[in-house]
């Protein structure tokens, strides 16, 4: 796993996706988010919401306090932490 990891980067997601053997369906499962939205998350035609992002993260095993410790917004911290919790 790369040590600086980007939430926000697809082909971070992607490639830790493909190493895991995660498929859009187990990402879509554990986000509730159908299949079709997910891929397109991943070409590029949508961007998941914060949530999604998050619940995507935790899916692909990407450690969330990494992931997101350059983030001092305090709205989108509490938003980070009511998914979290």
């Amino acid at each position: 796993m790369p040590n600086n990891i980007d939430l926000w980067d697809r082909e971070t997601w992607d490639a830790i996706r493909r190493a895991r053997a995660i498929t859009y369906g187990d990402i879509a499962e554990a986000t509730g988010i159908t299949y079709k939205a997910v891929s397109k998350w991943f070409y590029s035609e949508r961007n998941p919401s914060l949530r999604s992002q998050i619940l995507m993260a935790k899916c692909l095993g990407i450690p969330l306090t990494e992931a997101l410790k350059n983030i001092t917004d305090p709205s989108v911290r509490a938003a980070i932490r009511s998914v979290i919790l």
